[in-house]
């Protein structure tokens, strides 16, 4: 039963700021706020302001799915980094008497100069990432894009933590049988070109009952320094995962796997550009 219910909970809702959150063990998108270089001195890239005129959470969820449609199409994007360059795209939103919601664009140059305005009246929440996915080809043409092919790359998992019963060794045997079956070489050492992987488990009883179990997935380069985080949680039955993780294991690791690809060859790109 247990192991249904995980399964059942691994769709991953996008729709995260309009009352419904992204579900357990499913994050597959890298923290990048301990990634300085996202935007590389030699990369104009796109700076998202955050939108104004809308309730925080929904303003919060729009920028960042922008944010994520632009570095999709291989545009260096972010909402907390920029350099002299990068193009500027500010947004203001204003709910309709219809319910829609209507959102000026507005994109332009360090100097202020405009280079193009759109508006969109989005009829319903649930189409904000179809939106967000025109407004980002829309914006491509006028951004130069990083069309750099990665090289490639090993990752070394390290030993995992704070689990009980037989995690630690379950979710890192996971971890590496997952990054294998992306086509990621292994090594069992990091080389000094190569990244590291490494995970940690906290266990928390809930007071209305069961356990919330957080895994965190560290991304370091060969020489240490952080690149970033994948962070998943699950709610549990009480004592469901003391002893054997054998079940679940496996998805834990399929999950968090495209978020870790994804941080290391962005980084990949952005060195290779300077």
């Amino acid at each position: 039963m247990i192991v249904r219910l995980l399964f059942l909970l691994f769709a991953l809702v996008v729709l995260a700021g309009c009352g419904q959150l992204p579900q357990p063990f499913s994050k597959d998108e890298a923290n990048l706020a301990k990634a300085p270089f996202l935007i590389a001195p030699a990369t104009e890239g796109v700076l998202v302001w955050p939108m104004v005129g809308v309730p925080d959470d929904t303003a919060e969820l729009i920028t960042e799915m922008t944010v994520d449609a632009l570095q999709k199409r291989g545009v260096a994007a972010s909402s907390n980094a920029s350099n002299r360059s990068s193009l500027m795209l500010s947004t203001s939103g204003e709910r309709q008497a219809d319910g829609a919601l209507k959102i000026i664009w507005t994109l332009s140059r360090p100097n202020g100069e405009i280079v193009g305005t759109r508006v969109d009246a989005i009829a319903s929440d649930p189409r904000f990432e179809q939106a967000v996915t025109q407004v980002a080809r829309w914006i491509v043409p006028n951004a130069r894009r990083m069309d750099i092919e990665p090289p490639p790359f090993s990752v070394t998992v390290y030993e995992v933590g704070g689990a009980p019963g037989n995690g630690n060794d379950m979710l890192r045997r996971a971890m590496a049988f997952a990054l294998k079956r992306a086509d990621v070489a292994v090594a069992d050492f990091p080389p000094p070109d190569g990244f590291v992987v490494q995970g940690y488990v906290s266990i928390e009883p809930k007071e209305l009952g069961g356990d919330l179990v957080k895994i965190s997935w560290t991304v370091m380069d060969g020489i240490g320094r952080e690149l970033g985080t994948i962070d998943q949680s699950n709610t549990v039955a009480s004592g469901a995962l003391d002893t054997d993780w054998g079940p679940v294991a496996s998805p834990i690791a399929k999950a968090a796997v495209p978020g870790i690809v994804t941080l290391i060859e962005r980084h990949l790109e952005l060195i290779s550009s300077q």
